[in-house]
């Protein structure tokens, strides 16, 4: 009752309406037995405690010790204070002084002279809980009294200055961000580490000033609002990947919490490892302008490569950015246009019909050539039809001519095709892995797993006739299964203690929504020795399968094009044979 879930009895189980997403019928299950519960719409699911965690957005330690106030439980470790990373001496010093500062802006936003600063974001339909949301601040024109301030709080001059504010200029020390708008900037874990300041007059200098590289502020590793949307984006499936702050609040306003922005156009490493942890389908929407639609095409190959589930906003020519839209025409049709989602091959093809019409033919023929191997995937019907037709409106080729390229290579196949194209209906992308799977494989595998958890016998079959899973989130469960029995040898496998032990890892979220899947799984099948060699098999003729195909793909990554058609032939040649074997009669 206290957080508001209301839970009915469903046979030995409970159901609910699930709070991590927008649910409509109760879809999450919780087992007093196995003391764990998981949702079967979103995937979420862990044990008592993660769910306080999950519900409140608190620590795991935070999370144990409410549940044990809830449930009277009392033992001397949960009074031993949370433990913490350990912050370099040099870094706390830094954080303690950019902590004030972030206070002493917030501060003079309220006064008098801040007035102008309110009226700008007034103006701007940022509403008072949004200031507070994201410590939008104000810095005083008198920027040595900033500094002054600092020096009373007891900071040093060095560390005001190691936090990236202050210009020395002729003996005095002065804040570089006086008479400017301060929209903080935070790490993912949502300490403040720099700012940027907007100009409120313009006085012949940039509109924007963002903190310089300094032991706190990296810009290649901050992505705005991150912290915020961590939750919000695996619980919601998706986050938006904007140009600027506003365009974050634009889209708040409009009802669009998942939201977070480059400052700038650039997408780094170290951003798209953060976007990778959410876990999420990311949406990318910089401006409609030139720079922004041509910043987008350069992350296509970034965030292929990244293996990130990923779409586009395709603009269709328009070249107002979400904030303008959103104050032109309201938040409906910012809500639209961000619900305009398209793969990148359909992006590609808007970026050359509306941002950079193709002239020179040499640049038409690269585009055709690009898009070979995406076209030769698709079988004969209206999509394949519809793709040939943009193809044609983006190049000025005729649809005949293109069909009639297609043609030719398919029997002259490119080097560079990617051998999934032909194993479409076979090869999958897991959620919970990166790697390619085959479903038989992932069954055999996922039983295995379910047998390990009820029946030592299982767990003996898996160590001396199967030793490792190629799901790595399987393989991962099987392990920690393995370290509970030897730990625990005579007792039967505690699935909530196991969801504990697993909450460290650094894969933690994935291992516990599969775990919670396992725990409310109920095979049919009896865990018999046949069973076990028949997944066994399973698991050992689907590795060998995926081992042929990545052997075929490396041959077809060769230059040797009669050796890539050879190969291309040999593994046609195994699928007819294969559908031959298992043609009904």
């Amino acid at each position: 009752s206290s957080f508001n879930v209301h839970i009915e009895k469903r046979g030995k189980n409970f159901v609910a309406l699930c709070p991590f997403h927008d649910d409509k019928h109760p879809s999450m299950y919780i087992s007093p037995e196995k003391k764990v519960w998981k949702c079967f719409s979103c995937g979420e699911g862990g044990n008592t405690i993660s769910f306080v965690s999950k519900f409140k957005k608190i620590s795991y330690e935070e999370a144990a010790r409410e549940v044990a106030d809830i449930i009277g439980f009392k033992d001397p470790r949960l009074a031993q204070p949370v433990f913490k990373k350990k912050v370099d001496a040099s870094l706390e010093r830094l954080i303690v002084t950019i902590n004030d500062l972030q206070k002493y802006y917030v501060y003079a936003l309220s006064i008098p002279e801040g007035e102008k600063a309110r009226t700008y974001l007034a103006n701007r339909g940022i509403s008072p809980e949004q200031i507070i949301k994201y410590g939008i601040g104000y810095s005083p024109i008198d920027g040595a009294t900033t500094v002054k301030y600092l020096q009373a709080k007891g900071h040093s001059l060095k560390s005001i200055e190691d936090i990236g504010i202050t210009l020395a200029r002729t003996g005095v020390t002065s804040d570089h961000n006086a008479g400017r708008l301060i929209f903080p900037l935070f790490d993912s874990n949502g300490q403040v580490v720099g700012f940027s300041a907007r100009q409120l007059e313009k006085d012949g200098t940039s509109k924007y000033i963002n903190s310089p590289e300094t032991p706190l502020f990296h810009k290649s590793s901050i992505l705005y609002n991150y912290h915020n949307v961590v939750l919000g984006s695996k619980r919601d499936d998706y986050c938006y990947v904007l140009e600027g702050f506003m365009d974050v609040m634009s889209l708040e306003r409009a009802g669009i919490k998942n939201a977070v922005a480059l400052m700038g156009t650039a997408l780094t490493n170290e951003q798209i490892a953060l976007l990778k942890r959410l876990n999420c389908e990311i949406r990318v929407c910089l401006d409609g302008d030139a720079p922004g639609q041509s910043a987008m095409m350069k992350m296509l190959p970034l965030l292929k490569k990244s293996l990130i589930n990923f779409k586009l906003v395709d603009y269709e020519g328009d070249l107002r950015d979400p904030d303008d839209l959103f104050e032109e025409e309201g938040p409906q049709a910012l809500k639209k246009r961000m619900e305009n989602l398209v793969d990148p091959f359909d992006f590609q093809l808007s970026y050359f019909l509306h941002c950079k019409k193709l002239s020179d033919p040499s640049e038409k023929n690269k585009v055709i050539s690009a898009s070979l191997p995406f076209l030769l995937a698709l079988k004969p019907g209206i999509e394949l039809e519809n793709y040939l037709i943009k193809l044609s409106k983006a190049t000025g080729y005729e649809v005949d001519a293109i069909r009639e390229t297609l043609r030719k290579s398919q029997t002259n196949r490119n080097d560079n095709v990617d051998i999934s194209y032909y194993l479409e209906d076979k090869v999958y992308h897991s959620q919970t892995n990166e790697k390619p799977y085959l479903k038989k494989l992932d069954e055999a595998e996922k039983t295995i797993l379910y047998f390990m958890l009820n029946e030592d016998s299982a767990i003996r079959f898996f160590e001396t006739q199967i030793g490792s899973f190629y799901n790595e989130i399987y393989e991962s469960l099987a392990n920690y299964i393995l370290d509970y029995k030897d730990s625990h040898p005579n007792e039967k496998i505690d699935i909530s203690y196991l969801l504990s032990d697993i909450e460290k890892d650094p894969c933690a979220s994935n291992l516990s929504n599969a775990l919670s899947d396992l725990a409310f799984n109920s095979k049919s099948i009896p865990c018999t020795l046949k069973t076990l060699n028949s997944c066994a098999k399973i698991i050992e003729e689907e590795k060998n399968s995926i081992r042929e195909i990545q052997k075929t793909v490396q041959t077809l990554n060769s230059k040797d094009k009669e050796l890539s058609g050879k190969a291309i032939a040999e593994y046609a040649s195994k699928i007819r044979d294969k559908w031959k074997k298992e043609k009904p009669s």
